[in-house]
């Protein structure tokens, strides 16, 4: 999957031919909704991923604009609602408050949307430790879970992880 600076038809074709198998799309998902509809008409629902980055604002998640570095007044679960019902055929969901912190994913943001979208949900933001991987598979109805910075710090990352999830007999 492979996302950023996606602003037209053209951009996806481009990563496609170069190899990619399915397209993230955040801010030009946020401010262009038919964009969605537009990219999952042309190439299939199945290769077009909306990046929602969620955000806690007055106790309601919020997608937040990285682009722009703000929060958008979309309602998360909305929002994922929409982006579904527009052809999306994944959420990478994103918490914008963990991301980084190395304290676990949020399960309660994971839920909320998990839990009301047919559509499979990525958890992402916030793992520092194995075992955040397996608390939001066993807790959560996500159907994947991704991470970068546990990636990025740790010696052998991929292979523990794996290791991890295989000995607390989780599928792999």
């Amino acid at each position: 999957t492979v996302g950023g600076k996606i602003e037209k038809l053209e951009d996806i074709e481009k990563r496609l031919r170069l190899g990619a198998d399915k397209i993230a799309i955040n801010s030009k998902a946020i401010n262009d909704a038919g964009f969605i509809e537009k990219s999952a008409r042309e190439f299939g629902a199945q290769c077009i991923v909306v990046s929602i980055d969620a955000k806690i604002n007055n106790k309601n998640y919020v997608a937040y604009d990285h682009k722009n570095s703000s929060l958008t007044e979309l309602n998360v679960l909305n929002y994922s609602k929409r982006v579904e019902s527009m052809g999306a055929g994944e959420i990478l969901l994103n918490s914008v408050d963990r991301d980084g912190l190395g304290n676990g994913y949020d399960l309660q943001l994971l839920n909320l949307i998990a839990n009301h979208v047919k559509i499979p949900v990525i958890a992402c933001g916030g793992v520092g430790e194995w075992y955040h991987f397996q608390e939001a598979l066993e807790n959560t109805n996500v159907d994947a879970v991704a991470a970068a910075n546990i990636f990025h710090y740790r010696d052998q990352s991929v292979y523990l992880a794996k290791q991890h999830l295989y000995e607390t007999n989780m599928q792999v």
